[in-house]
């Protein structure tokens, strides 16, 4: 619970020094706990470090893009499929009209 905490935390640190510092404190942290779980959340967050960092530098994710694909995702069931392309785009478009 607090290695998740902690990792949560490090996450809202403004500077981006400081959050790296975090991060490599986080790994140490996990690597002492010997909890297979977090093991597996550390290789994890090292495989994603280089966006993490990103993250770190300008706040941005691409959380709106994966929320808009699942929409689309969810469209395509309820529509059975949608056999034309064409039929998807209008109620892709009209889905986004309420966003």
């Amino acid at each position: 619970w607090e290695l998740k905490e902690e990792f949560r935390d490090l996450l809202q640190i403004p500077d981006i020094k400081e959050s790296i510092e975090a991060l490599n404190h986080w790994y140490e942290k996990v690597s002492q706990a010997k909890l297979n779980l977090f093991y597996k959340a550390k290789r994890t967050v090292k495989n994603w470090e280089e966006n993490i960092i990103n993250y770190f530098r300008t706040r941005i994710t691409n959380g709106f893009a994966e929320g808009l694909n699942n929409k689309i995702k969810l469209i395509k069931r309820i529509g059975y499929g949608v056999p034309k392309v064409e039929n998807l785009k209008r109620r892709v478009f009209l889905s986004l009209l309420s966003i």
